[in-house]
């Protein structure tokens, strides 16, 4: 019985000392027992690593020459579309700008068609180097003949815009003589003094103005007295109102009898 009791207590507390050698390498202070556990772990991954790059060059090794040719023309093939797509993109990229540019100019040649055409309608206030053409008339002898004779040779001498004593005169305007003096102009009585300001170049309307016979001599035959100016920045501020057509419409593209 006594033996028996011997081994029992020698047996019991074996396990106990084991799990507490195991619990102070886990939970303990670091020891050189702990740095060398880690310097194993670092090992294991390093072989590990090793090891797959070596199955990888292995694999490699082991394929068959018909394998590696066919791995070759894939990968190359893979590289050459790759290259196409690159290409691709930057013909894609070069339309996109090329197609930006262009609608640039497109609108920037709308824009200056539809300022032009704002111009010579008279919607759309101006300025510009020009002449100016002040008329004293006192006795309300100067006709609307004469002033149309005014009007025409600006035209002719290449005149932009025009205006009348703050209306602005386009292809569409009229001048009258008014029954009680003076002239009426696209429905608006107009009385001296008459003010004329054209934008253009300043030379030439003043030389078309002033040739003899012309227009400046019919207003003095008048018994009037024109004053012209010649002027680097002259403005017009006039603007008309289009209507819209009533009765024209645009003839369809190839249509027409001419």
């Amino acid at each position: 019985m006594t033996d028996k009791h011997d081994t029992t207590s020698e047996a019991g507390p074996r396990p106990r000392r084991t799990w507490r050698v195991v619990r102070s390498l886990l939970v303990g202070r670091p020891t050189m027992v702990h740095l060398l556990v880690g310097l194993l772990c670092v090992g294991l991954g390093f072989a590990v690593v090793a090891q797959v790059r070596q199955t990888q060059d292995d694999v490699l090794s082991g394929m068959r020459q018909d394998d590696l040719v066919r791995l070759l023309d894939e990968l190359t093939r893979r590289n050459d579309e790759l290259t196409a797509e690159q290409e691709q993109l930057q013909q894609d990229l070069s339309d996109l700008r090329s197609s930006a540019t262009s609608h640039d100019a497109a609108r920037e040649a709308a824009e200056l068609r539809a300022t032009t055409r704002g111009i010579l309608a008279g919607t759309l206030p101006v300025h510009g180097p020009g002449i100016t053409l002040s008329i004293e008339d006192p006795g309300q002898d100067v006709s609307a003949q004469v002033l149309v004779t005014i009007l025409e040779e600006l035209r002719n001498a290449g005149a932009e815009a025009v205006s009348l004593s703050g209306r602005r005169l386009t292809a569409t305007s009229w001048i009258l003589d008014a029954p009680g003096g003076g002239v009426i102009v696209d429905g608006a009585t107009v009385t001296p003094p008459y003010r004329w300001v054209a934008i253009g170049e300043p030379e030439t309307m003043a030389v078309a103005l002033n040739i003899p016979g012309g227009a400046t001599a019919a207003v003095r035959n008048a018994g009037a007295t024109p004053t012209l100016s010649e002027v680097d920045d002259v403005q017009i501020t006039a603007v008309r109102q289009v209507e819209e057509a009533e009765v024209a419409r645009p003839v369809p593209s190839g249509g027409g009898d001419g």
